[in-house]
């Protein structure tokens, strides 16, 4: 048919932009946050300190104040008036996934990484408000980028980088534990200091390679420098996990952003399927332990760089391995895991990456959770779901971003976590 024609040769010209950006089931509507009123909250707040030039989209954005909790809360929900131990109960949380890079591949210093200090400052904002209990960004500016260069510009992220907290904590904001991956320091998770203390780490500090990261199961390569073929990762790709202590019980936190499509021909779907095999599956690596270790419930969420609705168009009609590892684990009817994708009243996925939002189809950030963690999910998206709109729809300086915008969507979703089966 004519359309099938036209989608498949409009797939061949965006569906290297169905990666990264490099660059569900339940009616959600009771779940959506007013952004507005968070748009508005972090608009008052700026009194628009206009320091910057507009060439540099030049709008301060002051990050709302948030209390820093007291890392004992965590300890005394589980202790009793006598020192005893409680017994695990239910918890509540919220969880966010959002990419904050963008498409921008040749920003001669910047290149995929948001390099306006103005559209940071609005974006921690934003963030702060919304106050998720877990939250994992992937496509942070690090300190590798930053350390290339001398940036002599107050108006950009690298400046004086070395001396001040670094983005994922800008962007996060006090009172969380933050741990990033062991390889590029780019893919970060926060876990509220009062929802749960991580494995291993101090409550409220910073670790920068404080995630546990598997090594790449082929050989590296750089993505944004055309390096990377099938049978190689991008050096950037990671799956990488936390255990997180709650008053419900252990939850482990795995972060997902494996290997991205590279090109029309180059799907990336090999090291794609054997890093999100990591997270389920041991001896990927001969000797490594699965992220996710038997028992566990888990929250399993990030850029997954899985176009589940378009299949084997991104493998120029061969198989995906990627996809079947998803329909191995996820949503079958023996599958430990549930997919909590936000979908439409047709059960269609909304898309979450503005690249390919034209289209329709395109859902490549997802969360996953156990079985047993019940809720649903809000995607922040444009002209799709409901009610909502891009985290950073009251930015006022958008126009002057070009291609340095955000190019996905933010996934927010409510949730319980029960207390394991004795």
């Amino acid at each position: 048919m004519k359309w099938m024609f036209w989608l498949w040769m409009g797939l061949f010209f965006w569906v290297a932009g169905c990666d990264d950006g490099k660059s569900h089931t339940v009616n959600n509507n009771s779940n959506n946050i007013n952004l507005n009123n968070s748009n508005n909250q972090v608009n008052n707040s700026n009194n628009i300190n206009n320091n910057n030039n507009d060439n540099d989209a030049g709008v301060d954005a002051d990050v709302p104040s948030v209390d820093v909790p007291d890392a004992s809360d965590v300890t005394d929900a589980a202790t009793d008036a006598d020192g005893g131990e409680n017994p695990p109960q239910p918890v509540t949380f919220t969880a966010l996934t959002f990419n904050i890079g963008n498409p921008d591949a040749d920003h001669p210093t910047y290149p995929l990484r948001m390099w306006s200090q103005s559209y940071e400052n609005y974006i921690g904002a934003v963030i702060q408000a919304m106050a998720p209990d877990v939250v994992v960004l992937q496509e942070v500016l690090s300190g590798k980028t930053c350390e290339a260069f001398t940036e002599i510009d107050p108006n950009k992220t690298c400046y004086q980088w070395d001396t001040r907290p670094r983005p994922a904590q800008r962007i996060i904001g006090p009172g969380y534990t933050i741990v990033c991956d062991q390889r590029e320091q780019v893919e970060c998770i926060g876990v509220k200091v009062a929802f749960g203390t991580i494995d291993g780490v101090d409550p409220g500090q910073y670790v920068e390679t404080g995630a546990l990261t598997p090594a790449l199961p082929l050989p590296g390569c750089n993505w944004a420098a055309g390096e990377c073929t099938n049978s190689k990762c991008d050096d950037e790709s990671t799956v990488s996990a936390v255990l997180v202590h709650t008053a419900a019980g252990p939850l482990r936190v795995v972060h997902m952003h494996p290997m991205a499509q590279v090109s029309a021909f180059v799907s990336g779907d090999p090291c794609r399927a054997k890093q999100i095999r990591q997270v389920f599956e041991n001896d990927v690596i001969a000797g490594d332990l699965s992220l996710i270790r038997p028992g566990e419930q888990a929250l399993i969420l990030g850029d997954w760089n899985l176009g589940l609705e378009i299949y084997n168009l991104r493998t120029i009609m061969g198989p995906s391995e990627a996809d079947d590892v998803w329909n191995q684990y996820i949503d079958c009817p023996a599958c430990p895991y549930t997919d909590m994708d936000p979908r439409d009243p047709s059960g269609q996925r909304y898309s979450t990456n503005s690249q390919n939002s034209w289209a329709g189809i395109v859902a490549i950030d997802h969360v996953v959770a156990s079985n047993e963690i019940t809720g649903s999910c809000t995607i922040y998206d444009e002209g799709g779901m409901p009610g909502t709109e891009p985290l950073d729809a009251g930015y006022p300086h958008l126009s002057q971003l070009g291609e340095g915008r955000i190019d996905h969507y933010a996934i927010f979703c409510e949730m319980t976590l029960l207390p394991p089966a004795p």
